[in-house]
């Protein structure tokens, strides 16, 4: 591997020291088991190393094992997907370099717009060069590099312009209709700037200005037509309720209207919406849940579960209630805090493994250095005792175990003390691409950090601290914030261990990785939605408990009336945000609107779904369709209320008539007896003696009185069943009638 060269190449694209760092780690890793990468990049272009690597989403899901030819902690589709992304990088370098026939010079960059941020480093523009179009690209050094195609002579200015004039930093995307700088990731803390004169006439400023001149330039801009108010940005919250008789699609037109509100694309056919309902879901985005009648708040809201305590040994020391959060809660949480980025790359922690970890003793100034040191030199440092744990045997927590007794046999050391389960978590299960939340003490937490190495090995001449792993370090205050901000449970004295996923505040630790000034920003929050099928199955008063306020939209975080309110187990600060969208379904078969809580009724919009026959066929297999749907719909009506009614949905795969004819004996009717209560009378009503058959019961020996009707489904419907439901008319069936007899009695 040319390393010095990549490193170059990647300075050149405006990536930082840590994804140089990372990267070049990954792609040693990878020569370590696949060979030198400039011969197998020669060779096939890395497609065979791909294609060893190769794990989908649906490998995932069917528990697939490890494809790599080394072992691979934490995610694997997440963590293959990263090394394949570091082929695809080197595998860019070598290309840019065989077509520039040169090495890299980090310093060949377009210095015509300095900046200086407060702390004296500058930033500018890169230059690059497009080696198909040959056109020249611009934008600030660790931005997003997604498509560099934009001409030097027009857009450098317009970098500048969102570089100096509106504070922005700047990518340069292509657009449908031609090219347009993008701005994006927020405002840069830049306190003076120096442009060339063509720049500067250009946009009407000095060449140079301080602190103060800049905020003067920016603050004497006029606001543009194209700036949105901040009332008509404002988010708007659904709340809608789908209601309608069974077979309607109501659980089809939410999953419509929930991809939707999202932003997304439904697509034109019921599979292209469903594919992308299932990526929202996937991403957390679309949640769904059933309401029943032994549904409470505390699966909804959050509610006490118990959970194991371990002592610091590891073992079992009984059981303690901790709140867990209810999929409302989880949900909202989600869609509370902003999405971040890394470059122009999702940054999530919902995937990734959470850890918490001491860096010295923050009761012992004696030991202050070490969280220092650790995050000047971007690493996390681990103390126990000075043994090189690099040896791929120690992969294996017994072999530390064996290790460490063979150095200090005086020592009684098991699987389960501290020390050796500390070392085999630091060592083997934190992964890369894990997260460290720094303690301080057992009530305060003082930094946050992303895992980007693997194990290594530093002694010191003190024999302390000797083991390392690199992290970038996305949030930090040296004096501590409180543990209860991100977890309402109480750190642990081990030295490093996992965080339970339900334990953190992913919400939380996402916002504090947003405000820490690293190259992790956020983006604008996203619309999430929460769909309820059948809401009012369950108590929903009981359910909703205090949301019942803290759903109105003016209530909903971020507006004019925004409500919060403490929650009874964990006692968090809890509202409810505007970008929180709520989707219920009822059927009214199943209970009647009127008797849904009024104050739930007074907080939703309610739609209608009704029976549409005009989206079946016109005719299947001889049966106008239609027309019996509508036909049925309009007795039970009658019969009972619309609320009854028969959706369209039964009939909606139905492609010949022994398909409708199961729909009929297995759904139609089925339902009929449930509606009229085994009143057959009722049921023949509504589908004809060409379904129901009759026949007359005699009074037993000794009883005087009338014969008595008995009403059968016939195992065989009539040839003209349909059409004479339809015309509403009747046929007394003779005995060798083609649908068949039933046994005793006359038939009728």
């Amino acid at each position: 591997m040319r390393e010095s060269d990549f490193r170059a190449w990647m300075q050149a694209q405006g990536h930082s020291l840590s994804t140089q760092n990372t990267q070049v780690t990954d792609a040693k890793r990878l020569e370590t088991h696949f060979g030198d990468l400039d011969e197998a990049f020669d060779a096939d272009g890395f497609d065979s190393i791909k294609a060893e690597l190769s794990y989908s989403k649906s490998d995932e899901r069917a528990n697939r094992p490890n494809p790599a030819p080394f072992p691979i902690n934490g995610n694997l589709y997440a963590n293959l997907s990263h090394y394949r992304s570091t082929l695809s990088y080197y595998a860019n370098f070598r290309a840019d370099s065989d077509r520039a026939g040169t090495t890299f010079d980090s310093d060949d960059a377009d210095k015509r717009v300095l900046l200086l941020d407060d702390t004296g480093t500058p930033h500018w523009p890169v230059r690059q060069v497009n080696q198909q179009t040959g056109n020249k690209a611009f934008r600030i050094r660790g931005a997003s590099n997604k498509t560099e195609d934009a001409e030097e002579t027009t857009d450098i200015v317009e970098v500048a312009r969102a570089l100096i004039l509106e504070g922005k930093s700047v990518r340069v995307l292509r657009s449908n209709n031609g090219r347009r700088p993008y701005l994006a990731y927020g405002k840069q803390k830049l306190t003076s700037y120096e442009v060339a004169a063509e720049i500067a006439a250009a946009l009407g400023i000095p060449r140079t200005g301080s602190a103060n001149e800049l905020l003067a330039v920016r603050s004497a801009q006029p606001s543009t037509s194209e700036e949105k108010a901040p009332e008509a940005a404002m988010i708007k919250p659904t709340n809608l309720i789908l209601y309608g008789p069974p077979g309607t699609g109501k659980t089809y037109a939410s999953a419509a209207e929930a991809v939707r509100l999202c932003g997304e694309t439904a697509g034109a056919s019921r599979a292209e919406l469903m594919a992308s309902y299932a990526e929202l879901v996937e991403v957390g985005r679309i949640a769904f849940v059933t309401f029943h009648q032994n549904f409470s708040y505390e699966d909804f809201v959050e509610g006490l579960r118990p959970v194991p305590i371990e002592n610091d040994e590891g073992n079992a020391a009984g059981f303690e209630l901790r709140p867990e959060p209810g999929i409302f809660q989880q949900i909202a949480s989600r869609a509370r805090f902003a999405p971040l980025t890394s470059g122009d790359a999702p940054f999530a922690i919902s995937d990734r493994g959470i850890f918490k970890m001491s860096l010295g003793d923050a009761s012992d100034p004696d030991s202050a250095w070490v969280f220092e040191e650790s995050l000047v030199n971007g690493y996390a440092l681990f103390g126990f005792t000075d043994i090189d744990w690099s040896d791929p045997r120690f992969e294996d927590r017994g072999q530390i175990l064996r290790e460490a007794l063979s150095k200090h046999p005086e020592k009684n050391f098991t699987l389960q003390t501290g020390p050796i389960q500390s070392t085999d978590v630091f060592r083997n299960d934190l992964d890369i691409g894990d997260l460290i939340i720094v303690s301080k003490g057992l009530s305060r937490f003082r930094a946050i950090g992303l895992v980007e190495g693997e194990y290594e090995y530093a002694p010191r001449a003190s024999g302390r601290y000797s083991h390392r792993r690199k992290v970038r370090w996305l949030w930090s205050d040296p004096d501590g914030r409180m543990a209860s901000d991100i977890t309402p449970v109480q750190f642990a004295r081990k030295t490093i261990y996992p965080l339970r996923k339900n334990d953190v505040d992913l919400g939380a630790i996402s916002a504090l990785i947003g405000q820490g000034g690293g190259d992790v920003t956020p983006t604008a929050p996203l619309p999430h939605v929460l769909i309820i099928d059948e809401i009012n199955r369950a108590n929903v008063s009981k359910v909703f408990g205090e949301l019942i306020t803290l759903i109105e939209p003016d209530k909903r975080l971020g507006m004019p009336n925004s409500l919060t309110l403490t929650l009874p187990y964990s006692k968090k600060t809890f509202g409810v945000p505007a970008n929180l969208h709520i989707i219920g379904t009822m059927n009214t078969a199943d209970r009647s609107i009127a008797l849904l809580d009024t104050a739930l009724r007074r907080r939703f919009t309610f739609r209608e779904v009704a029976p549409e026959s005009r989206l079946l066929p016109e005719q299947v297999d001889g049966v106008p369709l239609r027309r019996l749907l509508d036909r049925i719909n309009d007795r039970i009506e009658y019969l009972i209320d619309r609320d009854h009614r028969i959706g369209h949905a039964f009939f909606m795969a139905c492609g010949s008539r022994d398909e409708i004819d199961r729909v009929m004996s297995d759904n139609v009717i089925p339902l009929l007896q449930e509606y009229f209560f085994e009143d057959w009378s009722r049921i023949h009503a509504v589908v004809g003696d060409g379904f129901i058959g009759r026949r007359d019961l005699a009074p037993p020996p000794g009883i005087e009185a009338d014969s008595r009707p008995s009403w059968f489904i016939r195992p065989r419907f009539a040839a003209d069943a349909y059409d004479r439901l339809i015309a509403g008319s009747e046929a007394i069936p003779t005995p060798d009638d083609e649908y068949g007899d039933a046994a005793g009695g006359d038939e009728t």
